[in-house]
């Protein structure tokens, strides 16, 4: 029949699956670079997709959502059977039934639904929560960062992060010792989005600034590369910071 669309194909615009807004937790569970490379090989868009060219879109929902269920169904369990009603005589049954509470408030907090859209044509990102605009801007408010975090020996750890302005800050890769995969991903990451990306130092070589605010002509942080190939590996001063 004519004006019917090809088998396999949308007439409109694709949508996020449902099972796509829950893909973020399993980052939660396996942050780790070699899980994040696995999804990257599948959709070399993650954690968006593209629904067209030049416009990518992330729907998800916050991973406190199971974990305020699983903290919701253990207390209330301990409470009906009163497995800890008393400790060493001590009356304890306040614990778990403030933690039914919690488990509950995490839930009803987490339950709408978050979309982020990247819309290169019209440079601008928008993101909403169960519909409803929370704030939209120009594209270089939002980026991928490498944060650096240590331990009490001294011991250097990464995280990679989407950030952006009035966003909630999503964890892809957490705690790894592996400076140059996770930076690779990163940057892999924020070429394929067209976003700006930064480095855990303040002022490096290796930021990516794709996009600048209006009317910008100079930034502090960028400076010119003055080392050898890209990678050369980081030594232990650089890490110290």
């Amino acid at each position: 029949m004519r004006g019917q669309a090809p088998k396999g194909r949308s007439s409109g615009l694709p949508t996020t699956s449902g099972g796509k807004c829950f893909q973020l937790w399993a980052l939660g569970l396996f942050c780790t670079e070699r899980h994040l490379a696995k999804r990257l090989k599948n959709n070399s868009f993650y954690p968006f997709t593209q629904q067209q060219p030049n416009v990518f879109v992330l729907e998800y929902y916050l991973d406190t959502l199971w974990k305020g269920a699983l903290l919701f169904v253990v207390c209330l369990f301990l409470v009906s059977f009163g497995l800890v009603s008393q400790v060493l005589k001590q009356e304890t049954w306040g614990f778990p039934a403030c933690g039914v509470g919690v488990g509950l408030w995490l839930m009803i907090s987490s339950l709408p639904r978050r979309r982020l859209v990247l819309n290169h044509t019209r440079g601008t990102y928008h993101f909403s929560i169960q519909g409803r605009t929370v704030c939209q801007g120009p594209m270089h408010l939002v980026y991928v960062r490498l944060a650096l975090s240590s331990d009490a020996y001294g011991s250097c750890f990464f995280q990679l992060v989407l950030c952006g302005h009035k966003l909630e800050p999503l964890v892809l890769v957490q705690l790894s010792e592996r400076y140059e995969q996770t930076e690779y991903l990163g940057r892999h990451i924020a070429r394929k989005l067209n976003i700006n990306y930064f480095d855990y130092l303040a002022t490096s070589y290796r930021h990516v600034v794709r996009h600048w605010p209006l009317g910008a002509t100079f930034s502090p942080g960028i400076v010119q590369r003055k080392t050898g190939p890209s990678g050369k590996r980081i030594s232990q001063q650089d890490l110290d910071v």
